[in-house]
């Protein structure tokens, strides 16, 4: 009896260490699961720590388990090897940060990985703690605009500020920029600083926008979000692979203007709300000139608060006796960080035709000032040059001619010789003449060829009225205002009635056709009056433009090439 109880025993604690081994060697097979705490708040990240001394034992799992709960933010794989006692050992480890989504006991499953499975866990998330009342905010966010006050006019600069200040380390910060409806946004500048608030230091982020409004009206510029992390404290531990921070969102209120319509009381050519607009200029030749010879006239616009792209092309008045060829013009918008500096540049080839003095007019430009509220005019003084004959002409001294109307032949020398012997001068001298323009054409192409040709390449040159006409149809065809006001601009300076030339706002006064006036207003107004909707419709301003054109230059208006139907296709 008591060898068979003592045999039994035995037997017992074999089998006992039997699976006690087998559960060691699972155990060191196995992947062991454990967190670096038990317990954090809604916002807080936690790290997921997979590990294995099987360094054969994949870690490639279905993850997807675990967005029940949490945010899978970052994994990453690392292999460790330490020597203990001489002998070496490996271990390799899945490192995953995990944000909680709620609160509450949150169970991370057993995760299956090939020929092995974790241990569950447990975390215990707690509601983020609210901040004592007058406890100074850890992160904020400030918006406010320049000018402070309005009125703010359509397509003028607003400066818009964004000031974000937090205190302790922000990581993982992404702002949206400000996105205003009907309405473009140029960032500007990006300046760190530290101020004070309320007896608190921050450190600030400011951000500097430039908003120009595209329609008159209400604009709305909504609430500013940011998200990020803020870093509390550092981690302790080498496999962490981040410090542990409080995900943070915040925003600011956001902002109402109402955008004033272009003044009635402007009376200039085109619309240029600006702080400052001024015009000067550079002339290739700036005292004197000859017949036929090309100068270059340089005008130069710069705007403060106003993008190049928005700079019109000053009107000039005739010059007499010299052909104009104007270039592409080009332009460059910078800035100072808080306001654009929109410049542009206006070349034009002036040929003079005669001799004398050639007065380059005066050249106006009206813009609206956004800092006094009023209308202004830049100008651009006349300059004078002295115009030479060409030098290509020659004031050769003729012998005096006989009755016949031939010169008088020498003495010894016969009519006929003499006939012979101017013929042959003459000849020399036409071979000579041809020579010389022939040379003259090289001199202006050489001269004047990366104006006057590239313009005609480009199409910049002045465009014949029929030319310019379709090209108008064409504009108020495709409901393009821009377009439109250019081409009627320009047709109404060089093409309209000596009486009727100047603004295209004092040809719709001068035309005597109420039609025509109504459709010229409309077109002058479109896009800056109050509530427009942007949309406008050329078809009656070209039929009201083709009517009176009929009644005033019927011969002129055949001859242009409309279509029976203008806007049927």
């Amino acid at each position: 009896m008591v060898f068979s109880q003592t045999r039994k025993l035995t037997h017992t604690l074999f089998l006992a260490m039997v699976l006690l081994l087998w559960y060691s060697m699972a155990q060191a097979a196995g992947v062991t699961a454990k967190l670096d705490r038990s317990s954090a708040v809604v916002g807080e990240t936690v790290t997921l720590v997979l590990e294995t001394s099987d360094t054969n034992q994949s870690l490639d799992a279905d993850f997807s388990v675990l967005q029940t709960d949490f945010d899978v933010l970052n994994r990453r794989s690392e292999t460790q090897m330490s020597f203990v006692n001489g002998s070496q050992t490996a271990s390799v480890r899945l490192v995953i940060t995990l944000e909680p989504k709620r609160e509450g006991n949150l169970l991370i499953p057993a995760l299956k990985f090939p020929g092995a499975s974790s241990n569950p866990l447990v975390l215990k998330v707690s509601a983020a703690p609210t901040l004592a009342p007058g406890a100074a905010e850890p992160v904020f966010i400030e918006v406010t605009v320049q000018p402070e006050e309005g009125p703010y006019y359509v397509l003028s600069q607003i400066s818009l500020m964004v000031r974000i200040f937090y205190q302790a380390n922000l990581t993982e910060a992404a702002i949206n920029p400000p996105a205003p409806a009907q309405a473009s946004v140029r960032l500007l500048d990006e300046v760190p600083y530290q101020s004070d608030r309320n007896g608190e230091r921050y450190r600030v982020l400011e951000r500097r926008y430039a908003i120009f409004p595209e329609r008159s009206g209400t604009l709305t510029i909504p609430a500013m979000q940011l998200s990020g992390r803020l870093i509390e404290r550092p981690s302790d531990r080498l496999w962490q692979p981040t410090v542990r921070g409080r995900r943070v969102q915040v925003e600011s209120d956001p902002l109402t203007l109402e955008i004033s319509p272009r003044p009635a009381s402007f009376t200039g050519d085109f619309w240029l709300p600006a702080r400052r607009i001024t015009l000067s200029q550079q002339i290739s030749d700036n005292e004197k000139t000859h017949v036929g010879e090309p100068s270059t006239r340089t005008v130069l616009v710069d705007a403060l608060g106003l993008e190049e792209n928005m700079l019109e092309e000053p009107v000039w008045p005739e010059v007499a006796a010299a052909r104009i060829y104007p270039d592409q013009p080009q332009g460059i918008t910078r800035d100072d960080g808080e306001w654009v500096l929109g410049h542009k540049e206006f070349r034009y080839a002036i040929v003079p035709e005669q001799a004398g003095e050639m007065v380059l007019p005066e050249i106006r430009l009206d813009w609206w000032d956004t800092v006094t509220h009023q209308q202004r005019t830049a100008v651009l003084p006349e300059h004078r040059v002295n115009v030479l004959p060409s030098e290509l002409s020659t004031s050769a001294t003729m012998p005096p001619a006989t009755v016949d109307g031939l010169p008088q032949a020498p003495v010894g020398v016969s009519i006929e010789g003499a006939v012979s012997s101017a013929s042959a001068s003459l000849w020399k001298a036409s071979t000579a003449g041809f020579a010389v323009l022939w040379l003259l054409t090289l001199f202006f192409y050489f001269r004047r060829g990366k104006s006057t040709v590239r313009a005609v390449a480009n199409g910049s040159a002045p465009l014949g009225e029929t030319e310019l006409l379709n090209r108008f149809r064409q504009s108020c065809k495709k409901g393009d205002a821009s377009a439109a006001r250019k081409d009627l601009a320009q047709w109404v300076r060089n093409h309209a009635p000596k009486e009727q030339r100047g603004s295209m706002r004092d040809f719709g006064s001068a035309c005597g056709d109420s039609s025509l006036q109504a459709a010229i207003a409309e077109l002058d107004t479109s896009g800056f009056a109050d509530n427009s909707t942007g949309v406008w419709k050329g078809e009656p301003l070209w039929l009201a433009f083709k009517q009176w054109q009929a009644g005033i230059r019927s011969p002129q208006a055949a001859k242009i090439g409309d279509k029976p139907d203008l806007y049927a296709h």
